[in-house]
């Protein structure tokens, strides 16, 4: 278990993910019980069921703070010498707990009693232990309207995206057609309150972190930032759709509210997409606190964008650097988060990027002329991941078997490797499932979600990943393409979710929206593989 105990980044940072989109989900459930479902007269029996949904939420809130605070300190104990009083006493431990506290409080309270007002007080501490572990906490200047800006920012997350999964929670136990209309408006008038909250909110914490444009474009935190944008724009441009749907709802109410609820499901997974790139500015550096030498300016970024013809041959073995032993390599990455490459191995990384964008921009393509009438050939498209997959597993790690001295089993317990492996599986098994689904094969009903669900959550966890690549800029030149590639993935992924999701007996087969989701997706695929095949590290 020595690779999960190194990677205490990425296990942090997936531990704050989860905590974010916990905290929105639970009070994003107070806020839809208060201002929505009451107020629309949902019957008492849903109203519990809802409560109780709530209550898991910040129960389960709880138990991922607790892991936090393990995890970070076993990391602190065994890496910095502090004792166990030591620990107690920081103040993240004394925040950590306070949290882990207010969320039981407000777990047991959603459950025992009906009276919400009552949640209000442990939502509130339990509010104010979470923006104290926010970089606004630990800010010199302009403290006080960073924390008020980050705590509106957090109740509009929950009023937008937590309490949206209740709406569609209480869609499903309700059926009477005008209680749902109500309860549907009424949530889009508090959705256009929590919206306006949050992008207000988020504008004011992006001028004080980013610092300048610069600040946006140069560096790490600017362009995870970024994604953030883009990612609450296609959100938003989503709730503008529901929005139009409302006004048309009273005519022929059934199929409108089951589009609704279908455009809802991408709004939800788009909006943990936009969570878990808050988690990752979390693990960054404000843009205004990184050094010029460290930014990128916009010249150094248009020179990189530039289109340069990819590279297919690697140098020799020869002269990549020389492996070192698996105890070494697993030691420099648990303390010092990997070794710095050489232009050599840079030549191997940017080499397997452009087969990689090869293979996804002809998987693109021929989804997009399997839209085309008589071209049922194309639908074999999925198994050019199977190929993929192959060559990862192959290629991705010439110290490894079949290229290199270390041996197939023992070379897992390197952390990049056993990264590598796992994305290899994962392509595998959805290039199966999506060939069976493309080609009539395979006809279970959940089988159709295998591939939009791994290709969504991969885009997400690519928010997550960063390189060791080097001094000053290196990271930012990769993350200028792996950004709008994941990006990209969650589209493709959400949009092919879409498309399956409206074809319904209820809704047309060929409505608008999802003739257009049915084209969005594969020109993801083919921008992903123009982006990989023109990768460059430095």
């Amino acid at each position: 278990m020595i690779w999960f105990v190194r990677d205490f980044d990425l296990l942090s940072l997936l531990l704050r993910a989860l905590s974010f989109a916990l905290e929105a989900l639970a009070f994003g459930g107070v806020f839809f019980l208060l201002f929505a479902a009451r107020p629309a007269n949902l019957d008492s029996e849903s109203q519990a069921r809802l409560r109780c949904v709530a209550a898991g939420f910040a129960l389960a809130l709880a138990v991922t703070q607790i892991a936090l605070i393990a995890a970070t300190s076993a990391v602190l104990i065994g890496s910095s010498g502090m004792g166990l009083r030591d620990v107690i006493s920081a103040a993240y431990f004394i925040a950590g707990t306070i949290f882990v506290a207010a969320s039981l409080t407000l777990s047991l309270l959603l459950r025992v009693t009906s009276k919400l007002t009552l949640a209000a007080l442990p939502g509130l501490v339990a509010l104010a232990a979470s923006v104290s572990l926010s970089h606004a906490a630990s800010r010199m200047d302009h403290r006080l309207l960073l924390v008020v800006l980050t705590a509106g920012h957090h109740l509009g997350m929950a009023a937008w995206i937590g309490a949206l999964l209740f709406l569609l929670i209480a869609l499903r136990l309700n059926r009477d057609a005008e209680i749902s209309r109500q309860m549907a408006r009424r949530f889009s008038a508090m959705a256009v309150i929590s919206v306006a909250t949050l992008i207000f909110a988020g504008a004011g914490l992006s001028w004080f972190y980013a610092g300048s444009w610069q600040g946006i474009y140069g560096t790490s935190y600017g362009l995870i930032l970024s994604a953030k944008i883009v990612l609450t724009a296609l959100i938003l441009t989503l709730g503008a759709g529901n929005f139009l749907l409302l006004r048309r709802v009273e005519s022929d109410p059934a199929p409108l509210l089951l589009r609704l609820r279908r455009f809802s499901e991408a709004e939800i997974g788009l909006g943990f997409t936009v969570i878990l790139a808050a988690a990752s500015l979390t693990a960054q550096s404000p843009s205004v606190d990184e050094t010029p030498q460290d930014t990128l300016t916009g010249h150094q970024v248009a020179e990189r964008m530039e289109w340069r013809w990819p590279s297919f041959h690697t140098p020799s073995f020869s002269q990549l650097a020389p492996p070192t032993p698996l105890s070494v390599a697993v030691r420099e990455a648990t303390y010092t988060g990997g070794s710095v490459s050489d232009a050599n191995d840079r030549a191997w990384s940017e080499y397997n990027h452009h087969w990689a964008g090869l293979i996804v921009l002809a998987a693109g393509a021929l989804a997009l002329i399997a839209r085309l009438p008589r071209q049922g050939w194309a639908r074999h498209w999925p198994l050019l991941f199977l190929g993929l997959s192959i060559f990862i597993l192959l290629r991705a790690d010439p110290e490894c078997w079949p290229l290199g001295p270390r041996p197939f089993w023992a070379s897992f317990t390197a952390p990049d490797v056993l990264e590598h492996r796992a994305y290899a599986v994962l392509i595998a098994v959805f290039s199966i499932f999506e060939w069976g689904v493309q080609t009539g094969r395979l006809r279970q009903p959940r089988a159709r979600f295998v591939f939009p669900v791994l290709c969504a959550a991969g885009g997400a966890l690519l928010l997550t990943h960063t390189h060791a690549l080097g001094e000053g800029t290196d990271e930012v030149y990769a993350e200028l393409s792996h950004t709008p590639i994941a990006l990209l993935g969650a589209v493709a992924g959400w949009g092919r979710w879409l498309e399956l999701r409206l074809d319904d007996r209820a809704v047309p087969q060929e409505s608008r929206p999802r003739r257009i989701a049915a084209w969005v997706w594969p020109a993801c695929l083919v921008l992903i593989g123009l982006l990989l095949l023109n990768y460059r590290e430095s």
